[in-house]
Order: C-alpha cells, then structure tokens, then sequence
C-alpha cells in the first residue's frame, strides 16, 4: 500500500522560506488511499498552523492514534477537535493516567488535557486496547510492548498519581504503529519509552517478518550512556533499516552517533517534512 506521511509537529523546523513552526512534541500525518490517519497530535500550538500552511485539511482526520499520554503528543487534540469530531481515537486504556513529573516543591501534571469524558461528548469514538489493533489494511498499532532487554528501561522521573500515592510510571500505554508501506514494513515511534529495540523486535514478532525498511520519530536516548547507545546501535542492524527518521526526543548527541553509524541512512526529522513509502 502506498502511503504519504508528512511531519505537522516536531522541535525543529528547516529553512523551508514558510511560516511553519516549531514545538516540543510530535505529529505524523498519514495519507492511504482511503484514510487520512493521525499519530499524535503535539501540544497544541503548532498543529493547526502548520496543517494550514501545508494545505492539509485536518478537517478530514478519520483517524487518531496516541502513542502515550503525554502532553506533548495528546494536547492537540483540542485544536482538532475545534475543527473535527466524530473521528475514531486509539490509544492504550492507561492514556488517561494522571501522567506527573517531580519538581522542586510539588508534581506538575504532564498528562493528557482533555478528559475521556469531554471526547466522548463530542462523539470521540474511543477504541482503549492493550493489545494490537488492526485500523484498517497495513494499518495496525503494537499494543503493549514488552520490557524484555537488560538494557533498555523506562526512566524513574516518570510518575503517576493514583490513590492519592506517587508511584513510578511504567508506560504501559507506550506504543508504535505499523504501516505496511509498498517500500516494505515501516514503524512510527512516538518517544519509544518502553525502548525502541524492544518495540521493534515486538513489531517483528507481530507480523513475522525480520526486516523492517524505515523507522521515524522520538527515540528517547537524551540522557542514555555511551554504553547504551552501543548496545542499541548494535541491535539495530538486525533489523536491515534503509531509513532512519528522527527527532523530537532522540537528543542531539544520539542523532550524531546514529549518523556516524548509520550514514546516509539517517536524517533528522523537521516539520514540513514529507516522506513517500
């Protein structure tokens, strides 16, 4: 299946000579023959201006994917839904956590801003499933990943309030999608919190097949040590990869070993940016 997807949100902007712009967060806009998909939708600021300086009409969104509940992947979905609704919303049942972070005196709410509630009236067609879902033909997403490397973990600053408790979030409801692309099988992370090895040998259990042509999005290694970028590096070659797209939570000193390792294969993700597979 052909598909076209372009990057609406990102960190950072090329020099394109438009009026797009940038913002911590994430949004792929993906183009089939008949759906026009979502996968994440940033904070908020930058979705619906950068969709109206490329000409993409999020008016026809049929299709919303979250790939975690936080901020700077769901906040958009208020502009979206200023413009759109009755549209269907997948996501992990834990997207409405309440998602914290720790700072100095208190914890600061980094989770979803809209309540389930609020989507619901506004004829937000929920799917929550810890599981793989099939959206539509070479359109499924990988569910709940595993932990199953001693190298790969998700980062102890991640909190939950629940009964009243702080306690660790685990992330459970990180998740990827899968497209079935004519260029072969290509995978969009949204920040790869469960790991992005381990989400990709996931998605090669999923549909049984070892190579894997193109990866895009947030790899999550800012802080990861030089001994973990080598051991996933490493892993990453098992997977055959001709494309290599990312950005967002990567980290500019993971971007430069990826370059070294992988070349040509490489590049960094920008707004604006528009890729055919």
């Amino acid at each position: 299946m052909n598909f076209v997807i372009t990057t609406l949100v990102e960190n950072t902007v090329a020099q394109t000579g438009k009026k797009l712009i940038g913002e911590h967060g994430l949004s792929f806009f993906i183009e089939t023959n008949n759906h026009k998909i979502l996968f994440d939708t940033g904070q908020n600021l930058a979705l619906s201006h950068n969709a109206k300086v490329l000409g993409i009409p999020l008016s026809q969104v049929d299709t919303v994917v979250l790939s975690h509940g936080h901020y700077d992947h769901t906040g958009g979905l208020q502009s979206l839904l200023e413009g759109r609704s009755n549209f269907k919303l997948f996501a992990h049942p834990d997207i409405f956590n309440e998602k914290v972070k720790e700072t100095d005196d208190d914890y600061k709410y980094i989770g979803i801003p809209l309540k389930k509630d609020l989507l619901e009236k506004n004829n937000v067609r929920l799917r929550l499933d810890k599981k793989p879902v099939q959206l539509t033909s070479g359109v499924m997403t990988t569910g709940e990943i595993p932990l199953n490397n001693d190298f790969e973990d998700v980062e102890s600053t991640f909190l939950l309030k629940k009964n009243n408790e702080i306690i660790t979030d685990t992330l459970a409801d990180d998740q990827a999608l899968i497209l079935e692309t004519n260029s072969g099988l290509v995978v969009l992370l949204g920040c790869s919190h469960r790991g992005v090895i381990n989400t990709l040998k996931h998605v090669s259990e999923l549909t049984a097949k070892n190579k894997i042509y193109a990866i895009m999005g947030g790899l999550h290694l800012g802080k990861a040590s030089g001994l973990k970028l080598r051991k996933i590096m490493d892993h990453l070659h098992e997977f055959g990869l001709e494309k290599i797209g990312v950005g967002h939570c990567t980290g500019p000193r993971a971007f430069i070993a990826l370059s070294n390792e992988f070349k040509d294969r490489v590049f960094l993700n920008t707004v604006g940016n528009r890729v055919e597979f």
